[in-house]
């Protein structure tokens, strides 16, 4: 009988060791229909784009922080408008034709052409976060999820973290190799993982790379990536043995071909590496797309083509089917033909400036007992630019400064607003701006249009719809729109009757109304 309590014991560790390790999906994904109307429009995304691929149709998917945007090669369909917006940051096509999205803050979404499955802690994820999406050989999805790797077979999802072996629990990206080691860049050392263990890949000299965002592998099997050495580690404090650079692996030896940083790195169908990378890697700076000519890649100094420079961050480059050469960046999606980048934006006579002087947002707020008494004040809009195409508006954006937000209520107005200020409502110190991007126009009348956009608020974004009048007139554009949210639905949730049981007169109303004005001009 001993033996047997024994043995059973011994079932029960392994029982609970492998449960550990591999999360079986203990709910059923969410199923999300898609929008019956997805939102189009003639230009693109003009938020931060973390990731473009193609389709198998030739069509290119764009991950942008307002949705997952297809691009037919006329118009841009938000193919992710039923999903209450979370910010995406990858999106990939499996080898079966299904489209997953990866989000800063909600998980896993598959498309299936039909309905959306979300999948979440709930179903198995160790986080939230899934930001890189990458598919190897064997069919299984593999996404960094902010403290690890996690590996989807269909089935189960599989955890990795330091207590593995993986080096960093910050994940930046995945390759496998001709040979089947997955290669993994990471925010301390990078490594390649065989199966069974997870290896640091060292240069030379056996110190390790750090910080490594890309890696690719090219048509002879050489292995790119960019990265810093690290000198010397202790404890937390990492030094950092010079610039970061671009690296090449032949299987035996390690070269840094450039001391220009890669972000970003891909090899086109001539040989060609492109990488892109900040002009000066310690604060802000514009950024360049380069193009290291293959003919003088084992060059000591290679031909360096400088494609563009753009004043935002660049994030994944990839090159189409046509030769295009795509990528994205803090402000849109961009495409170099050879002679010309497009950003696909209203070039600048498109486009009217706001008057700050003269634009404002009003805002209302209640108790829920005493919805007639409003509390009012204003918030100033930072900077905007609106697209006029034959004098019609067709779309624009605004940042709203939440540091600047007043209360009506002269007598008594620095207490609400610290209030107002603080982690309950708006958390200005971590989240100083709002925003509101519009994406489409419909005419209502002569001059009343249903204005739809997303309404980004502590970096939650939801799409929102609300009628506006506007007049366009010698170079002036005069509009003023009513736009009532649901706080609750951007995470602001103090005292609202949805979440806590209160005595009537201290809960507050969950709508807030919002009156636009907007002067700007050409």
């Amino acid at each position: 009988m001993m033996k047997f309590k024994h043995l059973f014991a011994l079932v029960l560790i392994f029982v609970l060791y492998t449960s550990c390790k591999q999360n079986r999906a203990s709910e059923q994904p969410e199923i999300i229909q898609p929008s019956a109307k997805n939102l189009v429009s003639v230009y693109g995304p003009n938020r931060m784009v973390r990731s473009v691929k193609q389709a198998k149709n030739g069509d290119m998917l764009i991950a942008s922080y307002t949705g997952v945007w297809r691009y037919d090669g006329k118009l841009f369909t938000n193919i992710t408008t039923g999903i209450s917006s979370p910010s995406f940051w990858d999106v990939l096509e499996d080898k079966k034709g299904n489209l997953w999205f990866g989000t800063k803050d909600s998980g896993i979404y598959c498309y299936n052409g039909t309905t959306f499955l979300h999948y979440t802690t709930r179903q198995g994820l160790a986080s939230n976060m899934a930001l890189h999406l990458y598919e190897d050989r064997a069919g299984n999805i593999w996404f960094s999820i902010g403290n690890g790797a996690t590996r989807y077979d269909g089935k189960t999802f599989k955890h990795f973290t330091t207590k593995e072996g993986l080096p960093s629990d910050g994940v930046n990206t995945f390759m496998e190799d001709k040979t089947g080691k997955l290669w993994i860049g990471t925010r301390s050392d990078a490594c390649y993982y065989d199966g069974k263990t997870f290896t640091v890949f060292k240069n030379n000299e056996g110190k390790p790379f750090y910080n490594v965002w890309s890696i690719v592998e090219d048509k002879k099997g050489n292995i790119w990536f960019g990265g810093s050495i690290i000198k010397e580690k202790k404890g937390s404090t990492i030094h950092i043995d010079g610039a970061p650079g671009l690296w090449r692996y032949d299987g035996s030896n390690y070269t840094k071909v450039s001391q220009l940083g890669a972000s970003a790195i891909m090899e086109d169908k001539n040989g060609n590496i492109w990488t892109t990378g900040a002009i000066n890697p310690v604060g802000f700076s514009a950024w360049k797309l380069l193009r290291y000519d293959q003919k003088t890649l084992y060059d000591d100094k290679p031909t360096v083509t400088d494609a563009a420079t753009i004043n935002n961050m660049l994030c994944r480059i990839i090159e189409a089917s046509d030769g295009t050469i795509w990528f994205g960046s803090g402000k849109g999606v961009y495409r170099w033909d050879g002679k010309t980048v497009t950003n696909f934006m209203p070039t600048k006579e498109k486009m009217y400036q706001i008057d700050q002087k003269e634009s404002l947002i009003t805002w209302k707020g209640s108790m829920k007992i005493s919805a007639a008494e409003k509390h009012v004040g204003t918030v100033s809009i930072s900077k905007a630019e609106l697209w006029v195409e034959n004098n019609q508006l067709v779309g624009g954006d605004f940042q709203i400064d939440m540091n600047s937000m007043e209360y009506g209520d002269k007598k008594d107005k620095n207490t609400p607003i610290k209030h107002l200020k603080s982690e309950d409502y708006f958390d200005v110190k971590k989240f100083p701006f709002a925003s509101i991007e519009i994406t489409k126009i419909d005419s209502l009348s002569n001059k009343t249009f249903q204005i739809t956009g997303y309404l980004t608020i502590k970096s939650v974004s939801h799409i929102v719809s609300f009628p506006a009048t506007i007049a366009i007139q010698n170079g002036m554009l005069n509009a003023s729109a009513k736009l009532t949210i649901d706080r609750t639905q951007w995470g602001i949730n103090y005292r609202s009757g949805k979440f806590y049981d209160q005595i009537a007169d201290q809960t507050v109303s969950d709508e807030i109304e919002f009156e636009i004005k907007i002067v700007a001009k050409k």
